[in-house]
């Protein structure tokens, strides 16, 4: 946590003008941020303040992989130079980046026009040409790290979860023993496309947040992360024509193969046992503003009983 004093000490390296307002952000998982207003010659002005608490898998290159991003038209926010052409600072051996403030809040109900323009949006984003950046890691929750987070979870987990995660793993590893041989588009994804991450105003996208997931992965795992959160009921059901709506809305754009639409159901049967997973384990460390991990679990149970 960043005392006033330290975040006046870190802005000041920028030439943003002098706080007038500091507010902790309510939302937030594994990074601190903190919402800043600064009046720099009459000229108001807002940022966010991120002390990156756990590690971007894409490491030094999340700066130029945002400004690449941005470069290619999409609403977000890349890390801002300070006066020594800095993008990060350190506090306490951790990054402290600033950021633009984007406009806009995140929707809780959101409805099938904001879907199809964020689904838009990811598909532009999966255009962009992930080689001008640099190697950027593939993403890392496959298998190997599903056995690692369910050996730590073994413990404290009943039977009927271990059923749970027995079957989803069934389908994940039927899904990755044939990944070679499946016709698989693989780019830059977000992969953590959850409503907090996205903002809007008056009904349209002003900024997609939080790219410290993203790196080289499958496109339809981008796509099962927004069917997850966007199309869920409350009894943890997916909406079947909220998801056919999404591949129909993507494929539109940038062109899903046979075998992506076939494998779809396993790709979000794949991010929702990621999500439990981590959400579980962040229960178990104790770690603050975990998300529930029922909520996962019970779309999961859905998920493999059909």
């Amino acid at each position: 946590m960043l005392n006033q004093d330290s975040i006046i000490s870190l802005c000041s390296e920028y030439q943003v003008g002098s706080i007038v307002d500091i507010q902790i952000a309510p939302v937030g998982i594994e990074n601190l941020n903190y919402f800043i207003k600064t009046d720099d010659g009459g000229n108001s002005r807002s940022f966010v303040l991120t002390l990156i608490q756990t590690p971007s898998y894409s490491q030094d290159l999340y700066f130029p992989m945002m400004a690449l991003i941005k470069k290619n038209g999409l609403p977000v926010a890349a890390p801002i130079a300070d006066r020594k052409g800095n993008f990060f600072n350190l506090f306490e051996n951790h990054k402290a980046i600033l950021q633009p403030r984007l406009p806009g809040k995140h929707l809780l109900e959101p409805n099938n026009d904001n879907i199809n323009q964020l689904v838009e949006l990811v598909a532009q984003l999966h255009k962009v040409p992930q080689k001008s950046v640099g190697p950027l890691l593939k993403h890392p929750r496959d298998t190997t790290w599903i056995n690692h987070q369910n050996d730590k979870l073994d413990k404290i987990l009943d039977e009927q979860q271990k059923t749970t995660i027995n079957l989803a793993m069934a389908r994940v590893k039927r899904l990755s023993a044939s990944e070679k041989k499946l016709n698989l588009n693989n780019a830059l994804i977000h992969a953590d496309l959850f409503r907090d991450n996205v903002l809007f105003d008056n009904q349209q996208i002003t900024g997609i947040l939080d790219f410290h997931h993203a790196s080289i992965g499958y496109c339809m795992y981008d796509l099962a992360v927004i069917a997850l959160d966007w199309c869920q009921e409350k009894d943890g059901k997916l909406q079947d024509d909220l998801v056919q709506g999404i591949l129909k809305t993507y494929n539109s754009i940038k062109p899903i193969t046979s075998d992506e639409f076939k494998f779809f159901d396993s790709f979000i049967v794949f991010a929702a046992l990621n999500f439990w997973l981590s959400r579980l384990i962040g229960q178990k460390e104790n770690k603050g503003r975990i998300k529930d991990p029922r909520e996962m679990e019970d779309v999961l149970k859905h998920l493999i009983e059909h």
